[in-house]
């Protein structure tokens, strides 16, 4: 970017330009794939071909995974999710709060003024 004095937008738009064959382009583009292989490894999925390549979206072509590995992911990740909610309610961690608890118009606790707030500095305890 700072070679070509380009910023983000332009690069990028470089970037999903099937055509766009400069050789730094095309490194960002491996950066990217090596990017998403690690995230994938990091959650287990070393099974889920990311198909990486050009691939037409609702916002036109673009350099991505491809629409089957996108919906994997997502079926994936929804999963994950619900486990982790699984999780939380076994330890507690959803139960509905102690009755006698003053909720606002909007259903939430009311607290006091400054209870619970700490300023940017002070330690969670």
């Amino acid at each position: 970017m700072l070679a070509r004095q380009e910023g983000l937008t332009k690069t990028y738009n470089r970037f999903h330009k099937p055509d766009e064959t400069a050789e730094d382009i095309q490194k960002l583009r491996e950066l990217h794939v090596e990017m998403d292989q690690a995230v994938a490894s990091a959650y287990g999925w070393t099974d889920l071909d990311l198909g990486h390549g050009f691939h037409d979206t609702k916002h036109g072509i673009r350099f991505t995974i491809s629409e089957s590995a996108r919906r994997q992911v997502l079926a994936r990740l929804l999963i994950l999710n619900h486990e982790r909610y699984e999780e939380e309610v076994r330890q507690g961690l959803h139960d509905k709060k102690k009755s006698g608890a003053k909720k606002s118009p909007g259903g939430g606790r009311k607290k006091a003024q400054g209870e619970g707030q700490k300023t940017f500095f002070e330690e969670a305890e």
